[in-house]
């Protein structure tokens, strides 16, 4: 599941990459090296960071109150 999210962002990019082409709109990315690989390097922590999130456990879960609409 966590790599279907990758391909579906990947397959957009290049959706939305060919589309400005088609259209001869500006596309919506830095146009240097510099400033893609800084978009990578974002968008790679924050995939990195929710894996992280995902597998560790919840160390004061027990110290939240929970939403107002759940039942106890």
């Amino acid at each position: 599941m966590p790599y279907l999210k990758i391909a579906l962002g990947l397959l957009l990019s290049f959706v939305v990459g060919i589309a400005c082409r088609l259209t001869h709109i500006p596309v919506p990315s830095p146009p240097v090296l510099s400033g893609a690989l800084l978009v990578l390097m974002m968008s790679s922590g924050y995939w990195l960071v929710d894996l992280y999130c995902r597998r560790r456990a919840a160390a004061i879960k027990g110290l939240c109150a929970g939403h107002a609409l759940e039942k106890k």
